[in-house]
């Protein structure tokens, strides 16, 4: 047989920096190439992050041009084809814009003003003809393409918002925009030299440039850049710009105007730095070879000479003595030699730690207030703890070695066998424990409800069933004593509520009655009186209804089943049809998603919102709905113009009868945000609110989302 080569310590390690040198000087190589793509995505990645905030800056411009010719389409002048003064007012608005004139458009494109030219003079027909169509049709603002302005003769941008008359788009009310003004974006950001941003519109044509802009304002931007921008709205390239300059691109477009913003980076400013560093790395590879070796070998001898000091102490604990190691050159090493002085003290010191643990352990079982069964594999009793003695009234010396099975009663042992003590995966981390309510029998034969955990272990290969059981009979016998209680408190105010309705619409009735009769017979102080009587036996009646209702949304079980958001919304808006048309009201929802629960309390849940909204408004109500998800759970939010509620009062308004206001200034009982508050919790839920005075507030509730809920209607 060949013998093994066995090599030294020393040899080992020149081997080591040997074999190790040059996959370092290569993964030195590799780390340099990675730390140049590494910086390269960081200036892409903050490349991105310009190009994005530069495309929210041209955003933000267009729309704060629509949000102010929004304002002016609602001139009184232009409702009366004033267009004279309407001209003036558009003239003063240009003074605090940027925008270099505004035109006004009718359906078949003829401008009635543009403030580039005075009032009265002929005015030609608008070119852009494709964006007035879009702004007739769809009613929405339209942000165009660069063109020749048939006016001013020159490369411009409008932004065209809709001007109604009725329900119909008549005008086109459009804002000019040139692109010296982007330019002056563009410019304020201030790229370093070598950097080439371009800002171009939906259509990919530039209108304004850090280099050379006069020269490519109205060109398309290059074609591989085109080619891209086609597949994606936001991603990097290496192109050629139109100088021919070999850049690496990075661009972005705005998601609503599709305009969109390119930064270019020259390639030759990136690799510089990696080729320099490559040619030093090359520099240092061969000095680095020659140290290595000759510190491997120094070091080499150093550690043979402590390794060797370790074999005498490591034969020694080996045969059960002391040992003894003296300080060695090593750290490492030396901590070795210590570590073996310890290790003969750590084993004597373990075998007693081990019997002090048991018996520990054995003391807390004994002491637990629940009852502690262990079982082995054949599902005999192997500890039997003293709860479990009391519990059981069994002796411990007849439980230990007998069937637990024996404590259930006969007709459930085959199902406690088949549940219960089926073999499963033994509990690890953190999972649940399972538990499960059961019934048990004492060695007298009660039988009683307990409570039992069982969770599996494996200990030394086999399965260890531990079982904890609580006697749950008192705690039974409360839980039926508060649903007896809860009947009767609910059928007591269904039958007080009903009660009360009758004797309330006789006295509303006798009333009116004596107030048709006789009100000509009686002073006014007798007519007040009958009035207030009437009125007050009518909040009674509503007082009574709001009470049932409040009571329905506990007593009622109907079973939850998907629910259509939207078509609740419909329901709310045929049943608040009237005080909408009262109060003139606008109610709207955004899409609404597809929940579980009980369509007749979400109807009264939104119902009693959205009429809040209308009836808590000192001027014409706006009340919006709408719902987004967060977290597996839907967030409903409806939100109005109305007065607003001071913060310190957002609790109190949830509690049943708690009213900011006087039956004078608003009427109602103070019931009906309680109904909602019940609603929600019995769809597991919360409701909150977010107000203050003079803001209005939005009122917002959550119900959990369940799988397969569609994400609107």
């Amino acid at each position: 047989m060949k013998k093994t080569r066995i090599t030294s310590i020393r040899s080992s390690l020149a081997w080591l920096v040997a074999a190790c040198l040059v996959p370092a000087i290569v993964m030195a190589a590799l780390l340099l190439t990675y730390d140049y793509r590494r910086q390269r995505a960081e200036l892409v990645r903050d490349t991105v992050a310009h190009a994005r905030a530069l495309i929210h800056a041209v955003d933000r411009e267009f729309a704060g041009a629509e949000m102010s010719l929004r304002s002016l389409s609602t001139s009184p002048s232009l409702q009366s084809q004033d267009f004279a003064a309407f001209q003036e007012q558009a003239t003063t608005l240009l003074h605090r814009h940027y925008a270099n004139n505004i035109v006004l458009i009718d359906a078949g494109g003829q401008q009635r003003i543009n403030t580039a030219r005075p009032y009265g003079q002929p005015l030609p027909k608008a070119t852009n003809m494709a964006q007035l169509e879009r702004v007739l049709k769809n009613g929405r603002t339209d942000i165009s393409d660069l063109f020749i302005g048939p006016v001013l003769k020159r490369p411009l941008i409008n932004v065209a918002v809709p001007v109604y008359s009725g329900n119909t788009v008549s005008h086109s009310l459009v804002a000019v925009v040139l692109p010296d003004h982007l330019q002056k974006i563009l410019s304020d950001y201030r790229f370093p030299p070598n950097r080439i941003a371009t800002i171009f519109d939906a259509s990919g044509v530039i209108v304004a440039r850090t280099r050379e802009a006069p020269r490519f304002i109205g060109q398309p931007v290059g074609p591989d850049l085109t080619q891209r921008l086609a597949e994606a709205d936001e991603a990097s390239l290496e192109s050629v710009s139109r100088e021919g300059i070999p850049v690496l691109t990075v661009f972005t477009r705005s998601p609503t105007s599709r305009w969109g913003v390119a930064i270019g980076i020259p390639v030759e400013s990136l690799t510089e730095e990696l080729r320099r560093s490559l040619w030093l790395l090359s520099g240092l590879a061969m000095l680095l070879l020659a140290s290595s070796l000759g510190l491997a070998w120094l070091m080499g001898g150093r550690i043979v000479q402590s390794v060797r000091a370790l074999r005498s102490a490591a034969l020694s604990l080996g045969y059960g003595r002391g040992a003894t190691v003296p300080a060695l050159e090593i750290r490492e090493v030396d901590e070795v030699g210590q570590a073996i002085t310890r290790a003969s003290l750590m084993l004597t010191d373990a075998s007693k730690a081990l019997t002090d643990s048991e018996a520990r352990m054995r003391g807390i079982v004994e002491s637990a207030t629940d009852a502690i069964v262990i079982l082995d594999d054949s599902r005999n009793i192997v500890l039997f703890n003293f709860a479990a003695v009391t519990m059981f009234g069994c002796p411990l010396e007849d439980a230990i070695g007998t069937p637990f099975i024996r404590f259930i009663p006969e007709r459930l042992r085959a199902d406690f066998s088949a549940q219960l003590l089926t073999p499963r995966e033994p509990v690890t981390g953190e999972e649940e424990i399972p538990i499960k309510v059961a019934t048990a029998m004492r060695l007298d034969g009660e039988e009683f409800a307990v409570e039992i955990s069982f969770p599996q272990v494996l200990a030394g290969g086999s399965e260890v069933h531990t079982l904890i059981l609580r006697d749950i009979t008192a705690r039974l016998r409360i839980h039926e004593a508060l649903e007896r209680s809860n009947l009767d408190l609910q059928q007591f105010a269904y039958v007080a509520s009903h009660d009360l309705k009758t004797p309330l619409r006789s006295i509303g009735g006798f009333v009116q009655l004596l107030e048709k009769d006789y009100a000509s017979k009686l002073d006014e102080r007798a007519v007040a009186l009958i009035r207030r009587t009437a009125a007050a036996a009518t909040r009674l009646e509503q007082l009574t209804d709001d009470l049932l209702s409040y009571a329905r949304v506990s007593s009622d079980s109907r079973a939850f089943a998907p629910v259509d958001c939207s078509e609740v919304f419909e329901d709310v808006l045929q049943l608040l049809d009237a005080p909408i048309s009262a109060s003139g009201a606008g109610v709207t929802a955004g899409p609404l998603p597809t929940v579980t629960g009980d369509r007749t309390q979400l109807v009264q849940l939104l119902l009693n919102l959205v009429a809040n909204g209308i009836k808590y408004c000192d001027g014409p109500p706006l009340v919006h709905v709408f719902a987004e998800m967060h977290e597996r759970v839907w967030v409903f939010s409806v939100r109005d113009n109305g007065i607003g509620i001071e913060p310190k009062h957002h609790e109190r308004i949830f509690e049943i009868f708690k009213r900011l206001h006087t039956q004078q200034e608003y009427t109602g009982t103070g019931i009906g945000l309680a109904i909602c508050r019940r609603v929600v919790i019995s769809h597991g839920g919360r409701i909150w609110i977010e107000s203050a005075p003079g803001k209005g507030s939005t009122f917002r509730f959550t119900i959990p989302a369940t799988a397969g809920e569609s994400s609107s209607s």
